[in-house]
C-alpha cells in the first residue's frame, strides 16, 4: 500500500469513515450482491441505476469520486448532475468508489480539475469528508443532518 493511500485512510478513518481496499473484479462482483438505491459510476455506466428520493429518502447510494485527497481524507465529486447531488446529500449510507490512482496528496494537486469544473457557473463540486456532523443546535453533536450518516470508501487497488 502506498504512502498516499495510508495517509488517506488515516484521515478518513479519523472522521469515522470506513475504507475497504478491493480489487476491481471483487468490487464489480459485489455491486450485484448489495442493494443500492442509487448507483452512479462515471467510468462503468452499465451499472448505473437512478431512483428518485421519496418520503423515505435514499437509504444507500454508490458513487464514484473524481479524486480523493490524502491530507484531509476527503473525496471530491463533481456533482453538477442533480440526481447525483441529491444522492450524495440524502443517502443515509454513502458508498464511494475511488481508484487508488486518483488519490492525490493535497488540494493543490487538483487545481486544474477545479478550475476546469468551476469555469461553468452552473457546476457543482462536493468535498465530502466522512458522515455529516453538526453541533450548531444547542451544541449537541448530530450525525447525518446535512448528508450521510455513514460513509464507506472503496479504494480500488488496480485501477
Amino acid at each position: 500500500m502506498s504512502g498516499l493511500t495510508e495517509t488517506f485512510i488515516k484521515y478518513s478513518e479519523s472522521v469515522s469513515s470506513k475504507n475497504i481496499l478491493i480489487s476491481s473484479d471483487d468490487f464489480f462482483s459485489s455491486i450485484s450482491s448489495n442493494n443500492y438505491n442509487y448507483i452512479s459510476l462515471k467510468t462503468e455506466k452499465q451499472y448505473n441505476q437512478e431512483v428518485s428520493a421519496g418520503k423515505e429518502g435514499i437509504s444507500t447510494a454508490l458513487v464514484e469520486a473524481d479524486f480523493a485527497i490524502a491530507e484531509t481524507g476527503s473525496v471530491v465529486i463533481e456533482s453538477t448532475d442533480e440526481a447525483l447531488r441529491k444522492a450524495t446529500c440524502l443517502a443515509e449510507r454513502l458508498y464511494v468508489a475511488v481508484p487508488v490512482s486518483r488519490i492525490v496528496p493535497s488540494l493543490e494537486d487538483i487545481a486544474n480539475f477545479l478550475e476546469e469544473k468551476t469555469s461553468d457557473p452552473a457546476s457543482f463540486t462536493a468535498f465530502i469528508t466522512g458522515a455529516s456532523r453538526t453541533a450548531d443546535i444547542e451544541r449537541v453533536l448530530t450525525i447525518g443532518v446535512h448528508g450521510p450518516c455513514e460513509m464507506t470508501v472503496y479504494i480500488i487497488t488496480d485501477r
